[in-house]
């Protein structure tokens, strides 16, 4: 199976486009270096978990913020919209996304015992995981085992994989009436589709001078009505996540032709005053985007 990488890829509603693993062996293994790989506001019809090796990250998942350290972690349901970023100088995650499917075939008696209730359970987005609960400590170690397994390619690999993704799900199966519960209603579901496609119209016109009014046009609803649901699930405001958006989009390419004009990246992202474009950038990553240029020369 071995590693996969990240990627930014969405439909129209912010679905992620990547396929995950092989038509036979659908899960993907992520080695992530936080300081590189970011992981923006996305989300996927695959479960998800996650396990904090070093730094400190702050995800936000179904209205709620999680703060994690090494040695944490957080599984994500299927169809949640979710973020992540850390917050620290260093950080380092592994990740493993899969479909339903590696464990069982729908409507066999373990789909129906131990991967339906997970799916269906309206109030199980997501669960944070900590060692200090000993089978959320239990997950933690079934994860490490498994992607260490998995994206290694070793000896009986999937049946290893198979077999700790299958206790994991035992595990949460017997233990939801334990976990906190975070309703995830008809109403939470609808919002988070309207927010989807408001993600998905500004990654895709982000180079462009677009308006709040053309955002909340992109999911046909009222400014009022895109502003609390930006505020409530995203913790920020449209403008500020176009701003934020555009200045990421920038930093990568920088990263990717450090010896392209820092004035025409910066055009072509949607900033039309260069000046402005500076002191966000110098906000944003405490240094000057000719610094940071001068960085990547450095090490390039």
């Amino acid at each position: 199976m071995g590693l996969s990488y990240s990627t930014d890829k969405t439909d129209e509603t912010g679905k992620e486009l990547l396929t995950y693993g092989t038509a036979d062996f659908p899960i993907a293994f992520f080695d992530d270096d936080l300081t590189i790989v970011k992981v923006p506001w996305h989300w996927h019809d695959e479960l998800e978990i996650v396990v904090i090796l070093s730094g400190e990250v702050r995800a936000f998942i179904a209205g709620c913020e999680l703060n994690l350290k090494a040695g944490e972690g957080y599984f994500a349901n299927s169809g949640i919209l979710h973020s992540a970023e850390l917050r620290s100088k260093t950080g380092w995650q592994h990740c493993m996304v899969f479909d339903p499917r590696v464990l069982a075939t729908p409507d066999d008696i373990i789909w129906n015992t131990y991967v339906s209730p997970i799916l269906s359970h309206e109030n199980l987005p997501f669960i944070k995981l900590t060692p200090e609960i000993p089978w959320q400590k239990d997950i933690l170690s079934l994860s490490e085992k498994a992607w260490l397994s998995g994206a290694h390619e070793k000896t009986d690999y999937a049946l290893t994989v198979r077999s700790s993704l299958s206790r994991i799900a035992s595990l949460m199966v017997h233990n939801i009436g334990t976990e906190s519960e975070h309703p995830f209603s008809s109403k939470t579901q609808k919002d988070e589709l309207r927010i989807k496609k408001t993600l998905y119209y500004i990654e895709t016109h982000y180079s462009e001078q677009i308006t709040i009014d053309d955002i909340a046009a992109s999911a046909d609803i009222s400014v009022s009505t895109l502003l609390r649901l930006y505020h409530d699930v995203l913790h920020t405001t449209p403008i500020q996540y176009v701003l934020k958006y555009r200045l990421e989009q920038i930093r990568d390419e920088l990263s990717i032709e450090p010896d392209s004009s820092i004035a025409e990246i910066a055009y072509s992202c949607g900033f039309n005053d260069i000046s402005y474009f500076n002191r966000c950038f110098l906000k944003a990553y405490g240094e000057t985007p000719s610094s940071y240029k001068n960085t990547l020369s450095a090490h390039s």
